[in-house]
């Protein structure tokens, strides 16, 4: 391959990756737009506590830094992506400490939604892929291919939260089962332009991907076949009696 077809494949990838993190901009809002962005628009049935407020605001902040990222290397602003990479981190860092908090939030809800077994599935099991994905990719910094696409899936799978909300919302789908099938797999479908991009200019999947998606496919497994599992259902009503 000559130098010129893979100059353009490498500006073709910069730009899919600026695509995407536009895309899960587009996504988060339209998730959250009835219960965050546009709450003031939208009847509640409750307040939004304050640290719920702060967990919004970092979510906002992940995903508009990983924008900036791809944005920063579409520039060949390699040095100031690094530098703003450390901010990631310490966003990163912190949302996985806010998650467990956000879960006990979730738990006090009595007679709320998600119930109990549901809320802390979705946050314990999300959380631990999202570290992970986050952690390998900032230990492969200096291997692109790899940092960048495990960055990727690890924003990704944050789509959860926001496209459930979204079917619930906008779709109008609201029996539970279908509503977790469904977002499921439009998260998943997310991997679709990843496989076509990396075909279309490398010829083939980065195996990158493949590892991301395997852990994010066992992350959704396992909570659909948790929330029925007597010992987690009862950890999870143990849990809210001693928050509540």
């Amino acid at each position: 391959m000559s130098a010129i077809p893979i100059a353009k494949a490498e500006m073709g990838t910069r730009l899919f990756f600026v695509i995407m993190a536009s895309a899960v901009i587009v996504t988060v809002f339209a998730g959250f737009a009835p219960t965050f962005y546009l709450r003031d628009s939208f009847p509640q049935d409750r307040p939004m506590s304050f640290l719920l407020h702060v967990h919004g605001i970092l979510f906002s902040a992940w995903v508009t830094v990983f924008l900036v990222q791809t944005l920063l290397i579409a520039r060949g602003s390699r040095a100031l992506h690094q530098r703003l990479g450390w901010i990631a981190v310490g966003i990163a860092a912190t949302m996985v400490i806010l998650v467990v908090a956000a879960m006990i939030e979730q738990l006090r809800r009595v007679g709320g939604f998600p119930p109990p077994p549901l809320a802390l599935a979705l946050s314990v099991f999300d959380i631990v892929v999202f570290a992970t994905l986050v952690g390998t990719a900032i230990y492969l910094r200096k291997q692109p291919d790899w940092h960048k696409r495990f960055m990727l899936s690890a924003t990704i799978l944050l789509l959860g939260a926001p496209m459930f909300r979204f079917v619930i919302h906008d779709v109008g789908i609201t029996d539970t089962s279908k509503v977790g099938i469904v977002s499921t797999l439009l998260v998943d479908a997310f991997f679709l332009p990843c496989f076509t991009c990396d075909l279309m200019t490398r010829r083939r999947i980065h195996p990158a991907y493949f590892v991301a998606l395997v852990l994010i496919i066992l992350d959704q497994i396992a909570q659909v076949k948790v929330v029925t599992w007597a010992p987690w259902i009862n950890l999870s009503m143990t849990l809210q009696r001693l928050v509540a």
